[in-house]
């Protein structure tokens, strides 16, 4: 009975020591952990990438039938994007002339806008959901 537990623990240890030498992954090549702005797996991934030719990148998520933030400070050019968090789908469009507007997000899916004015948007399938770009 002693050989067999010790057999066991001496594979569990054998094993273990084994993931040691495995090739680190590409986040922690570069330094960051997987979370936070690496690249994309696949086309539908909802993670953030760094945007080329903008100034700064900014996420509003759309949760339990609000953007999150609600308000959000910003200046011209920089990037938003939308990413739906909710069971449904929703846009965003802009309110005051309707200049612009996603198509409709379903869950999981996001939208990227540079902004260059402030505005007012909402969502227009659920028409109570309401965000502010405010430029500085």
């Amino acid at each position: 009975m002693r050989i067999s537990i010790c057999l066991l623990f001496a594979l569990a240890l054998l094993n273990g020591c084994s993931n040691h030498s495995e090739k680190p992954s590409d986040a922690e090549n570069y330094g960051y952990p997987e979370e936070q702005n690496a690249p994309p797996v696949s086309a539908n991934s909802v993670k953030e990438i760094p945007l080329k030719n903008t100034s700064t990148y900014h996420t509003v998520v759309i949760r339990q039938m609000k953007f999150e933030p609600a308000e959000l400070k910003l200046h011209k050019g920089d990037t938003v994007q939308w990413i739906n968090k909710d069971i449904t789908d929703h846009d965003i469009t802009e309110e005051g002339n309707k200049k612009w507007s996603s198509s409709k997000l379903p869950m999981n899916q996001s939208w990227n806008m540079v902004v260059n004015q402030s505005a007012n948007y909402y969502c227009s399938i659920h028409i109570v959901m309401k965000g502010k770009l405010i430029v500085e």
